[in-house]
């Protein structure tokens, strides 16, 4: 062989060509590194190697591969071989070891961590292996993996993601694609201000990273890698998760707040959507469905705040559903008590994965009343609620304190009961027994909220100075999200009780809770504070209530003049939101409702008096229909862009008011609309 290779080097010239250039037949100069290389950002894989140096590295290269390949078969065989006598061991023990396992301790918190994950292996051995076939693990341990905490530096290059297996069409659109990240990337001073104003004024709304952690990586970013997104080694999740920071703050900041960054009113749509796309297109350029870190995952949790506005719910639902499943992959839901011996750092990286693994399930549940469905359970999740503590000391503090925890914690526990409720009516087949089940959530979120409610949300408890200025704002979110989740809870019920007075209490309850949005809505709020997206999705729904309310009152009742007024303020203070996609289809929405008012108004005829109606009673006579509500929905559809033409068929223009799907109202905003941040608060329906 080795002679072979020196008739090969004699009777050939030697290739000066690096290897690089001679693969993708590109110019190169010769060097090494060559220029092209090092404009291409493949200096380090610049290299020369003749073609006697090739085929022998080519033969040797399969030579080892196969030694490898045969060791790690024989490795694995005996790890099997080795497993199954444990588990022959552990099915038939010794009689001589009874006496000592009747009296061994249960193992603490601290040994759960350790010891489970062992037994967990050696009892579920053929799944651990069959799982690296498929290039899967089971059973990740989460907190020690050193890929979840290498911040802007790409932790690891796996075979198939190497220079060397791209290719080159592959490559030039991945170039190109990080030259339009590098002109959306705004100036060092800009990345400070955006990245601190949501570690501050938006990240105790969603609570989906570490402020601390990411405050530090973002320092390296900006020293070490000069802030370039061309670097060789840069984490492209990571650097979503960048971007996802971003888009938040430039969509949720006031007008006031974006000018003193220096930004025009005019940047600012631009910038929020361009951003939001500049983070999916991080997360697809790093094959995150692949390849599962917790920077994905917290990226995908974090759009949640701004996705709605910029007309992004269809999108930011598929991404919430992936995160979810990367979480589980990742261990989130695994996530057990802490060891008391646990140093600081390790527990705020753990904090930091039971923080967005419960965001991702209240995402996940509080769309319940639209999907129907839900898809993060808590009965196959070990992982407990989040401390309450701050990110800088991770020091518990009293529930009573706020911290950057406090606010997401009492909405999970609000968002737990929505997956119960659900399979509590599932199970039941009458209206009957479906509305006691309602009812009896209804009264359990009413105590939960007045026994378990953070003092620094009350709305009765003084604002103490020494307070973060989000305790403020948080009562605002809260007593609109509150009167959000009654309507939720109602929802199926609110058609049949404008009609049905065995559901009067549906209807009364979900008019209080729509005035209570539009007051607080209404109320004049912090300049400086952010701008959250619920308080106009809330209002939309408020205002959607009370149209409906009114369609089913005669024109001669107080009420119904009194409830369309309210919704004309709801489309007035909607339209104060200029770039607000969710404010301009609500807008839309309750002027043709307002339209349709007006003109089923004018062409009813006056009232009659009772007696002259047919001689039925005022509890068994239906209200006359004032709106086709199924031919408003479906015209209201195509005029949103909501649905097709077609989505509705003809035949269903003709539907009974008392069949219509009411809820349908809410959908045409898009899905998830309205399930961000929600909380509930102690407020009473009259």
């Amino acid at each position: 062989m080795d002679g072979d290779a020196v008739g090969i080097t004699k009777s050939q010239r030697a290739r000066l060509t690096c290897t690089q250039c001679h693969r993708r037949k590109i110019k190169c100069d010769k060097n090494i590194p060559c220029e092209t290389c090092i404009k291409r950002g493949l200096g380090s894989f610049c290299s020369r190697e003749d073609n006697a140096e090739s085929r022998l590295a080519t033969a040797r290269s399969t030579s080892e591969e196969f030694t490898v390949s045969n060791d790690l078969a024989n490795t694995l065989l005996q790890r099997v071989i080795d497993l199954e006598a444990k588990l022959q061991q552990q099915t038939n023990p010794g009689t001589e070891h009874l006496d000592d396992q009747d009296y061994t301790e249960a193992p603490s918190a601290d040994q759960e961590e350790t010891v489970t994950p062992v037994d967990t292996t050696d009892c579920d051995a053929a799944t651990v292996l069959e799982f690296l076939a498929w290039g899967r693990t089971k059973d990740v341990d989460f907190a020690r993996a050193p890929e979840h905490d290498s911040g802007p530096r790409q932790h690891a290059m796996s075979r198939e993601d190497s220079p060397e297996n791209t290719s080159f069409w592959a490559e030039t659109s991945n170039r190109a694609q990080l030259d339009v990240l590098e002109a959306l990337m705004p100036s060092r001073s800009h990345l400070c201000q955006l990245v601190d104003y949501h570690n501050h004024s938006l990240l105790w709304y969603h609570n989906s990273y570490s402020s601390q952690i990411f405050s530090d990586d973002f320092e390296s970013f900006v020293t070490k890698y000069n802030g370039d997104v061309h670097y060789d080694q840069l984490n492209l999740q990571w650097l979503a998760l960048l971007f996802a920071i971003m888009t938040g703050s430039m969509t949720c900041a006031s007008p006031a707040t974006v000018r003193e960054w220096g930004f025009s009113d005019a940047e600012q749509p631009i910038l929020s959507k361009r951003w939001y796309e500049a983070t999916v297109t991080c997360l697809n350029l790093a094959h995150y469905i692949e390849t599962h870190t917790i920077y994905s995952v917290q990226a995908i949790a974090t759009l949640t705040i701004s996705a709605h506005v910029l007309g992004k719910s269809n999108s930011q639902t598929v991404l919430l559903a992936s995160a979810g499943r990367i979480a589980q992959s990742l261990g989130l839901h695994r996530l057990g008590s802490d060891p008391s011996n646990m140093s600081t750092d390790q527990l705020r990286k753990r904090e930091a994965g039971k923080r967005v693994f419960a965001q991702l399930c209240t995402q996940d549940w509080f769309q319940i009343p639209f999907s129907e469905s839900y898809s993060l359970s808590s009965r196959f999740s070990r992982t407990v609620r989040p401390l309450n503590c701050n990110d800088e000391d991770m020091v518990l503090q009293p529930s009573s304190n706020p911290t950057q925890s406090s606010y997401c914690n009492f909405r999970y526990d609000i968002a737990a009961l929505m997956p119960e409720l659900l399979d509590a009516t599932a199970s039941c087949n009458t209206q009957y027994t479906r509305y006691e089940q309602v009812l009896q959530y209804d009264d359990k979120m009413r105590k939960l909220a007045t026994a378990s409610i953070p003092t620094f949300l009350a709305a009765d408890a003084p604002l103490n100075v020494e307070w973060p200025s989000f305790a403020s704002w948080g009562r605002r979110s809260l007593t609109i999200c509150a009167a959000h989740k009654i309507i939720m809870i109602h929802r199926k019920f609110l058609g049949l009780s404008f009609n049905n007075s065995a559901f009067a209490f549906t209807r009364r309850t979900c008019l209080a809770a729509a005035k209570t949005i539009l007051k607080e809505a209404l109320a004049e709020s912090d300049p400086r504070g952010p701008v959250i997206w619920i308080e106009q999705a809330f209002s939309v729904a408020a205002g959607i209530i009370l149209s409906l309310d009114s369609a089913h009152r005669d024109p001669g009742e107080k009420e119904r003049e009194e409830h369309k007024q309210l919704a004309a303020r709801a489309i007035e203070y909607l339209r104060k939101f200029r770039h607000s996609k969710i404010a301009s289809r609500g807008v839309q929405l309750l002027s043709f409702l307002q339209r349709e008012l007006d003109d089923t108004s004018s062409s009813r005829p006056e009232k009659r008096p009772r007696s002259l109606v047919d001689g039925r009673s005022g509890t068994s006579r239906k209200k006359a229909r004032l709106l086709d509500t199924q031919a408003f929905i479906r015209n209201a559809s195509q005029s949103l862009g909501v649905v097709s033409p077609a989505a509705t068929s003809a035949s269903e223009m003709s539907m009974n008011v008392d069949d219509n799907p009411w809820d349908s109202f809410f959908d045409l905003l898009g899905p998830n609309t309205g399930f961000d941040g929600d909380l509930f608060e102690n407020f009473c329906p009259a």
